[in-house]
């Protein structure tokens, strides 16, 4: 029996050990052999506008705004300072859309407007951040990202249309509806205001990488400048939410 124990407890001994030679360690500060890793990718996810235009005007009685459906492509470099640490950037250029529904209403009036709003825009990012790897397997490694985006608008267009219902002097409910269209940056025109083309904020963002080819990921840009381009005297503030998966190759 006591010759049994020793064997397994020599077994147990040596198990650390044959883990340890069968794969990296899970943080690896050694040299990269790879100084710059390039990657091409597709992303898919959802944009999105904050604001506070309920607060700001009286009229605005109830208000509702949609994530809408945008994708893009996209370049990424990084340069593997060790095998742990790096510093990534690139350039990813999106398609994004957005929604906005709202009713408007003066106290004491009897016009009652419903107001539906739709964005269609394209944009640029620079992305500069941080980058931590972390060894989940031989084959398998995770990054964590955390740094600023640079935001640059390339064109666009909002549509809106107006249903207006009001009473008149002899109690009839007249009805109109109105439709309208301005560019999504720097335009006037635009219903309530357009969008400043410049925006940074923070770059946060996660992935597996597979057999150092193949990638998928996630990341979020959270907007810090307020891009509301307002002409009145009321100044709303607007700031842009990205969330994309990305699917990238790495040559």
């Amino acid at each position: 029996m006591k010759k049994y124990l020793l064997a397994i407890a020599a077994i147990l001994l040596l198990i650390p050990g044959s883990a340890k030679a069968a794969g990296p360690d899970f943080i690896d500060y050694g040299k990269s052999s790879d100084f710059i890793d390039i990657d091409a990718h597709l992303l898919f996810g959802g944009s999105y506008v904050t604001n506070n235009y309920a607060s700001c005007y009286s009229e605005i009685s109830d208000m509702n705004s949609t994530m809408g459906f945008a994708y893009g492509i996209g370049l990424g470099v990084k340069f593997n300072i060790t095998n742990f640490f790096g510093i990534g950037t690139g350039l990813n250029y999106t398609r994004n859309a957005g929604k906005m529904d709202m009713v408007t209403t003066n106290e004491g009036s009897t016009n009652v407007s419903n107001v539906f709003i739709r964005d269609r825009y394209r944009s640029v990012d620079l992305p500069a951040y941080a980058s931590f790897t972390f060894n989940l397997a031989s084959r398998v490694k995770w990054n964590v990202d955390g740094g600023i985006y640079l935001g640059f608008g390339m064109g666009g267009s909002r549509r809106w249309t107006v249903y207006n219902a009001k009473i008149n002097e002899i109690g009839q409910l007249i009805t109109s509806k109105l439709d309208n269209k301005s560019g999504y940056y720097d335009d006037s025109k635009a219903f309530i205001n357009s969008y400043k083309k410049f925006d940074w904020g923070l770059h946060i963002g996660t992935g597996l990488t597979f057999y150092e080819k193949i990638s998928v990921g996630l990341y979020t840009n959270i907007g810090c400048k307020n891009v509301a381009k307002s002409t009145g005297i009321v100044r709303p503030s607007a700031h842009n939410f990205n969330f994309f998966a990305a699917v990238g190759y790495h040559f």
